[in-house]
This record gives C-alpha cells, structure tokens and sequence, in this order.
C-alpha cells in the first residue's frame, strides 16, 4: 500500500483508502486505543485495500453539524469545511432558490446544506420590515398557518422556521401563541420538524407548548428557570443555544450604553440550567455575513468557538462534541451521519490532540473529508 499524509490530496469518492493510526470518537463520546477506519465509495466500511492515510496519532471526529447558519455564498460553506463544519443547516433565506440549488448539487469541495426557506414572522415582523423577506412570510393568525406551511412546502424545504420576536414598546406584535401552535401542528401533519427563534423565557414557554422540536438561541435579557428545562427536557425539544452569536450581539451592540438586564451571563445560566435538567443540547453558531443580522459571525471557525463556550456553560468536553456530531444529526434526521461507523458518511475531522481533555483541541485540524472526499485545512490550503 502507498503511505500518504492526511491532507495530502484529494481522493475521489470511488477510491478506497484506509485512516491508520487514528483515536476514534466512539458513540459514548470516547476516544479508543489507535485503529484504522477504512473508507469506500463515500461512506466507512470494513477494512479494504487501497491508499494508507497515515493519522499520525491523531484523533478522529465524525464531521461537525452546524445547526443554525445563513449562507449567502458558495464561500461560506467551502469554509464551514475547512474546519471540519461537513454539514450546515441554513435557519432562513430570502434567497432560497439558489441555496436549494446548492444543496442538490451537493458539491464534495462545500459543506453539505439544508435549509428552510423563509421563515414565518408576524406582520410586519423583523423578517419582512428589515430583513428583504417577502411578504407572504408573514402570517396573519392561526388561520393564516395552513396557507403559510403549504406555500413553504412547495419550495421544498428540509424543515420549517417560525421567527418568534419579544413584545416590545413601539414594535410591532409578535406571533401569538395560537398561531405558532397552528403552524406547527400544520408542519407535523406536513412531516416537517419546526425550529422557533426564540430569544426570552417566555418565547421559550410559547415554543415549548406549540410543540417545537427545536428552540434556537439562549435568552440574554432573563435565564430559563430550573423548572422550564426540565419542562423541556421532558419534551424531548432540543435546543441550540448559539453562544457565540449572543455573546456577539452584546460585544457589538451599538446603543449609548447597554441596559442592565442584558447580559451574557443570562445565555450561559440557561444553557447550564437546560443541560442540568437533561436537555437535548446541539450546536449552532448563527453564523452569517448579513448586513441586516444583529451581528456577524464567522462560517466554520465559530463553531470550534461555540464548542469552547458549551464547555464554559457546563458541558463536558465529550457531551459537546456529542452536541455537534451525534446529537445534531438524530435531531435533524441526518441518519447518515453523526458517527463514525460502518455504513455511515466518511464526513470526518482529524485532529491532532484529544479534544475530550481539552476542547481547543478541534482547532487544531490536521485533516477534512467530506463523503471521503479530503478538503483543505486550515494553513494547508
């Protein structure tokens, strides 16, 4: 057999290689002894013949799941890769043609892409006042969600999202609880599982009782009370906190001063009281380049920040990579990936130090393959 580095070259998905002298990242969020992962046609199988990979040691992760991202540019999800992002989902476009395009061209040298199209906002909302997205993404009560959820279905999206705002003074009025309930039981019937922006414990409280199966952001103005996680947790709804997006809204927050009540610490007690309580925890960046955004976030590098800062919240280093591979993909249905094992996708990160003992260790990428498709890396490029 020929002995080459990992990030040596790029190997078509119809070639057989074997990863040698690789630490596997186990589904019990472990690492075991060196081993060999063997890769055929895109996805891993029993040990074949064919090119040696030398892993040097390393540390082999299935490829990171963001879940919450806004791509505006093939660029953004060549550069989720890079970093060993091999799977983003996108949480809203006003461009959602030429992200579907993306998606089924599902191209070996991007991140692969899911997306849900434009998302369901109150008249007037956010969304559609600031945003560029049309105004059919409004829905005008519960009555209104049967016509919403039909004409976001026949744009063929991976799953559907509901934009959730504060009642604030001099704002227009947020969806009410009735209508997000209507728009997902609409989805459920539809088969469609609904992600709800959701930035306070109350919208949470609404999320939790229309029957969301994913809560997106982490409150930075109150925490979400002992009993609402659990409340959560025994729901089964998943939550992705986007640490690194709340803490760089409040990093860039452009206001005279910023009120007392907002506060980062907010997003992290949250965090830690859902993941106490035994919530399902994923990761998600929020990561966009978009002008109307809150902030921006860097595509790919923010989700190696965002794994630093679930540990900080109180995920061990394992429940957090768990949170970004395994977890994310049973979440969103991505039974092909999310573990490294014998039938799934060969979407992998190697690293070159273990990342359970210390977290900033999946920074340290020393190679990337999507469908066993090997990418640039960071400084190799």
């Amino acid at each position: 057999m020929r002995h080459c580095p990992p990030d040596s070259r790029r190997y078509d998905i119809t070639h057989r290689f074997t990863i040698t002298d690789v630490h596997v990242f186990a589904a019990d969020g472990t690492f075991g002894p060196p081993t060999s992962v063997a890769v055929e046609d895109g996805v891993v199988v029993d040990r074949v013949d064919g090119v040696e990979v030398d892993g040097r040691g390393g540390y082999l992760l299935p490829g990171l799941i963001d879940t919450h991202v806004h791509v505006d540019h093939p660029d953004q999800l060549a550069a989720g890769l890079r970093w060993g992002v091999t799977t983003m989902l996108d949480m809203g476009t006003r461009r959602w043609d030429e992200l579907r395009a993306l998606r089924d061209a599902d191209d070996d040298a991007r991140a692969d892409l899911r997306g849900a199209s434009s998302p369901a906002c109150a008249p007037r909302g956010t969304a559609v006042r600031r945003m560029g997205h049309p105004a059919s993404t409004a829905v005008r009560g519960p009555r209104d969600a049967a016509r919403w959820v039909a004409e976001r279905l026949a744009q063929d999206p991976d799953y559907l999202k509901v934009v959730l705002e504060e009642r604030l003074p001099f704002r227009p009025k947020p969806l009410g609880p009735d209508t997000v309930a209507a728009l997902v039981a609409h989805a459920h019937r539809a088969g469609k599982k609904v992600v709800v922006h959701a930035a306070s414990s109350r919208a949470y409280t609404v999320a939790l009782d229309a029957g969301a199966d994913v809560i997106t952001h982490a409150p930075i103005g109150d925490t979400v009370t002992a009993d609402l996680a659990r409340r959560i947790a025994a729901a089964g709804t998943a939550v992705s906190p986007t640490l690194v997006m709340m803490r760089t809204i409040l990093r860039t927050l452009k206001l005279p001063f910023t009120p007392r009540r907002l506060n980062f610490a907010h997003a992290v007690a949250s965090t830690a009281a859902l993941h106490r309580a035994g919530a399902t925890i994923v990761l998600g960046t929020d990561a966009n380049a978009d002008d109307t955004s809150p902030a921006r976030v860097a595509h790919g590098v923010s989700a190696h920040d965002e794994l630093a800062l679930l540990v900080d919240a109180g995920l061990s280093p394992s429940e957090a990579l768990r949170a970004a591979t395994s977890r994310a993909a049973a979440v969103f249905g991505l039974d092909d990936r999310g573990l490294i094992a014998t039938g799934r996708r060969a979407d992998l990160l190697l690293v070159a130090r273990d990342p359970t003992r210390d977290i900033t260790a999946t920074r340290d990428v020393v190679g990337v393959w999507k469908r066993g498709v090997a990418a640039p890396v960071p400084g190799r490029a």
